[in-house]
Parts: C-alpha cells; structure tokens; sequence
C-alpha cells in the first residue's frame, strides 16, 4: 500500500502529532478508482467509496484490494451515496436517491438492503449524514426538517431520536456527526463554530467551542474530539485546554473525508491520504 512516506513532528499543549503521507496504491489506478470517502473498520480494514464511478473499495488488513459496485441497475447498486459507515460486521452504504441503507460485508459482498421509509407511504428521508453506534444502530440527518431519526437492521424507527429545532442551538447547520464508543453523539456547526454533545438518550451533555475557522470533519481520537477544515488546521477540543495542529494540504488537493483507526487519524485528499499519529 505505501508508496511514498513523509514525516515530520509537530508538537501541541496536549500531543505531539506525527504525520506520515501514503501515495493512493496502483490498484486504484488500476481500478481508475478515485475515492471521496473513507470509513474503517475493526482489525485495520479500509473502506473507500467513488462516489462519481459508484464503487465500493475494501483494504484488508493484509494489504489485499478487493473492489466491487459500478454502474447498472442491479440490486446492489447506487446512485447517490451519502454516507460510508461500518456496523458491527456490516458496511452500510447509505443513498439519497433511492432511500435505503445497502449493506456489505467485509469482502464487498452485498447482504441486503434496509428502507428509510419511516411511516411505510413511499415518502422516505432525504439524508444528508450517517453514523453508527455500537450497538448496532444508526443515525440519520435531514437537512430539510431538522430531524435526527434512528433505526436498526428492522427498519428506521416511526418517531425521530432528535429534533434539533428544540435544542438551544443558536444555529443548525449541521457539517459533520459522530457517535463514539460510549453512545455520545457529537454534531459540529460550522457556521456557529461549536460542537455539541448529546449523550445515547439524546440529551445534551455539553457544548465546545470551535476556534479554527470554517471546520468542516469532526472525529473522537484518544478519547478526545477532533475537528479540522479544509485548509489542514486542526483543534483538539477538552474542557480544560485546546490545541491546534496543522495537517500538510497542498494548494492543489482538496480534504475528502476523514476516518479514525486505532490512534490515528486518516485525513482523505482527492491526491493521498494524511494519517496523523496521536502519541
């Protein structure tokens, strides 16, 4: 997978960060598989998704590509990916455009799909984010209402988890949601600069403040959240102290996605992968 490493150190109030830089494999251009988002899931497996070609790529923890999906109107395929995420054993592709969840296990092979038709008259969800706890449940967001609604592997529940119109939040727009080990869900406004914490039962546990401008990912690493824009600052937020770190994006890439295995954080451009190493 490594074709080219760079590293160098940076040193913060709470970390010091290492950086190391992965040149896309040959399979991908091979493949002409250019990704725009990154999941991970246990025992160091890698899931990519091209949203423009429709496929799916999976890296094992052996170093071995496996890839599937395209274009077609097969039962597995879709049409307008929103969300990447990983389910207990499951690989949930979520599409907009088709109102359901797909699921893959590990070796790309599809599973089956789940309806995000909550009230069973065709209307469906219009989904802007997805995320999963560990417990096997996931949570969706529309932009349209406001609406973070929950399901499992039997359906999307009748009654949404959270409104977020009755929240004191000053302002939703929501950019990015992560669900960490313990249930927490964390929501990052860009525009207000905060990320709000809500504990499994959709009560708010506490509020951070964001201090680098327009951040767009948010990620829980070392048991603290994360977030970053698209010009490579970065913050790590505690209640007691914050800390930025800067990731190397170059004039001419643009940050994707980003995912978070073990202690690193793996910050996807459209030209490489930046994995900043908590120490």
């Amino acid at each position: 997978m490594i074709r080219a490493i760079v590293f160098f150190y940076l040193v913060s109030g709470l970390y010091g960060q290492s950086v190391q830089v992965y040149q896309f494999p040959s399979e991908f251009q091979t493949q002409e598989f250019s990704p725009d988002m990154i999941t991970a899931g246990p025992g160091d497996w890698l899931f990519y998704l091209d949203n423009k070609a429709r496929r799916l790529a999976a890296r094992s923890p052996a170093g071995n590509f496996l890839f599937a999906g395209g274009f077609g109107n097969d039962y597995d395929a879709f049409f307008d990916p929103v969300g990447l995420t990983v389910s207990n054993l499951d690989l949930l592709v979520c599409d907009r455009s088709e109102k359901r969840l797909l699921r893959y296990d590990y070796k790309l092979n599809y599973t089956g799909s789940i309806s995000l038709d909550p009230y069973q008259d065709g209307s469906g969800v219009y989904i802007d984010n997805i995320s999963t706890d560990p417990w096997g449940y996931y949570y969706l967001y529309s932009a349209d209402d406001h609406l973070i609604r929950r399901g499992n592997a039997s359906g999307i529940d009748r009654l949404p988890f959270l409104d977020l119109n009755q929240q004191t939040i000053d302002e939703i727009c929501l950019e990015s949601m992560v669900i960490v080990p313990n249930g927490d869900i964390g929501l990052l406004f860009s525009c207000t600069g905060e990320v709000v914490i809500f504990n499994r039962l959709g009560r708010i546990k506490s509020k951070l403040m964001v201090a680098i401008p327009a951040p767009l990912k948010l990620q829980y690493v070392e048991n603290k959240w994360v977030v970053v824009n698209a010009q490579g600052q970065g913050q790590i937020l505690d209640h007691l102290e914050t800390s930025e770190f800067s990731i190397p994006i170059r004039a001419d890439e643009q940050l994707l996605d980003c995912t978070v295995n073990n202690r690193d954080l793996i910050c996807l451009t459209n030209l490489r992968m930046l994995v900043l190493q908590f120490e």
